[in-house]
């Protein structure tokens, strides 16, 4: 399958990205961006971008970064810094692979704002879980 049939079933099929309003972008081997217009739901009790926005985006792009090589993971591990928060209504996740073997995959991924400013970042440790299903948009 190729990225562009990857993307488009991502964007149909994954209800839980939908229902975060994230939207896979950007595809190619052992990369992922995923973005997302952010909204009242998507803040914190003071207005800020609630941490598990920026939390659920970069493991969202962690994932789709390890799929690129046909397969379906999960996340067994991550670990996660904040450096600051943003008013900005738009974030961008990008996410690389830094290893593959044949059961784990450790992927970095950093969090932006839409003017490019780096809000937070972390690694990822994936776990394969066989073919990847075109079906399930996972």
């Amino acid at each position: 399958m190729e990225f562009a049939d990857k993307i488009k079933a991502a964007n149909s099929k994954n209800s839980f990205m939908l229902h975060n309003g994230i939207r896979l972008t950007g595809m190619e081997q052992d990369y992922a961006r995923v973005e997302a217009d952010l909204c009242r739901e998507n803040r914190n009790l003071y207005g800020a971008v609630h941490g598990g926005m920026f939390l659920t985006m970069a493991d969202c792009a962690a994932g789709a970064a390890a799929r690129t090589n046909g397969m379906r993971y999960v996340t067994v591990s991550s670990s996660f810094e904040f450096y600051r928060n943003t008013q900005d209504s738009h974030l961008i996740a990008e996410g690389r692979i830094k290893n593959r073997g044949k059961t784990i995959c450790v992927a970095e991924v950093d969090v932006y704002d839409g003017g490019g400013k780096l809000l937070c970042g972390g690694t990822f440790t994936l776990f394969c879980t066989g073919e990847w299903d075109e079906f399930s948009g996972t």
